[in-house]
């Protein structure tokens, strides 16, 4: 076997090697990303839908007939107030929802921008995350 021939062949690999370790680093960071985002937004959805619950307690209704209830534009008030001071003002509400008059349920829609791929393919991905809360009266 002669050694002669084999000389310089790292000088190739290299580097691929380190473009595959800067693809899988960017791979990484992307995901890291999004799941960030992702856990922000279902915070930032349970946050709109106490306040909304919180903000937006009737407290007319209570004092005439001992009804819990929500007012929806208290409720819608404290929500957009929420949004706009919040780490993900981009962020939009797409629904609330009052099953239960004293049950306030929120739909929030982001679009994620790719930190990389935006750059490169202009990627973005949408995700959405429901918040509830629920009054309850203290003993």
């Amino acid at each position: 076997m002669n050694l002669r021939d084999d000389r310089g062949q790292a000088m190739f690999l290299a580097p691929i090697a380190l473009l595959i370790v800067l693809i899988m680093g960017a791979v990484t960071l992307e995901v890291a990303s999004l799941h960030l985002q992702q856990r922000r937004l279902d915070d930032l959805a349970d946050t709109l839908a106490n306040d909304a619950a919180t903000v937006g307690f009737d407290v007319t209704t209570f004092r005439t007939t001992g009804d819990i209830t929500i007012s929806v534009p208290l409720a819608n008030q404290a929500i957009d107030e929420t949004i706009m001071f919040s780490s993900l003002p981009e962020a939009s509400m797409t629904s609330m929802r009052l099953p239960e008059p004293d049950t306030v349920e929120v739909d929030l829609n982001y679009v994620h921008e790719f930190i990389l791929g935006r750059s490169l393919f202009g990627a973005s991905t949408e995700l959405t995350a429901t918040g509830r809360a629920e009054l309850v009266p203290s003993l």
